[in-house]
């Protein structure tokens, strides 16, 4: 397991899981939202042809943690991937945790912009079993059930808590964040 992407809703927990199994095995990660957005906030999308030439030169590293909701930037990572995470964790554990994390928000310009910004991400996180795109919930699906290498399908935050003791044991896990 040297390469490794994870997908998932908003809120399901994949920056949660790749930090976890980055410092575990010592692997850079890489945050698909840092590829695609313009730092300072999520107005503005970086140009397609500077993430596909970062993401062509990050591909070749030996090692990596993938992990964001862009299907299509992950997709870009499974050539090379020898193992796909699927947190597929219900919509209400999605939301709740964003809600959790709205203070994130907070980096943006200015206070109106960020509750703005928030309430879109809400939407659009609660609109992830309905779209039809490789950011949804059938694109995830069609990823997992496309790829060659060995798959992880994690539907409940015990279950990702489990899976990291698998990995990792005496794992101590943010309490907060991930009981049930």
């Amino acid at each position: 397991m040297e390469r490794i992407v994870i997908i998932g809703n908003s809120g399901s927990g994949k920056t949660y899981l790749a930090q976890r199994l980055g410092d575990h095995f010592g692997y850079p990660i890489v945050h698909l939202d840092k590829l695609f957005w313009e730092p300072g906030g999520f107005n503005n999308k970086r140009p397609k042809e500077l993430v596909y030439a970062e993401i062509a030169t990050l591909v070749q590293g030996k090692n990596w943690v993938v992990e964001g909701v862009f299907g299509e930037l992950a997709q870009e990572f499974l050539v090379n991937a020898d193992q796909l995470i699927w947190l597929d964790l219900d919509p209400e554990s999605c939301l709740n945790s964003l809600r959790q994390r709205c203070a994130e928000s907070s980096t943006q310009l200015d206070m109106q912009s960020a509750a703005e910004n928030f309430q879109k991400l809400l939407t659009w996180a609660a609109a992830y079993w309905q779209r039809d795109d490789l950011r949804s919930y059938r694109g995830h699906a069609h990823l997992l059930e496309e790829f060659k290498g060995k798959k992880v399908h994690l539907q409940t935050r015990r279950a990702v808590n489990q899976y990291i003791d698998s990995l990792i044991p005496y794992a101590k896990h943010s309490l907060q964040e991930f009981d049930e």
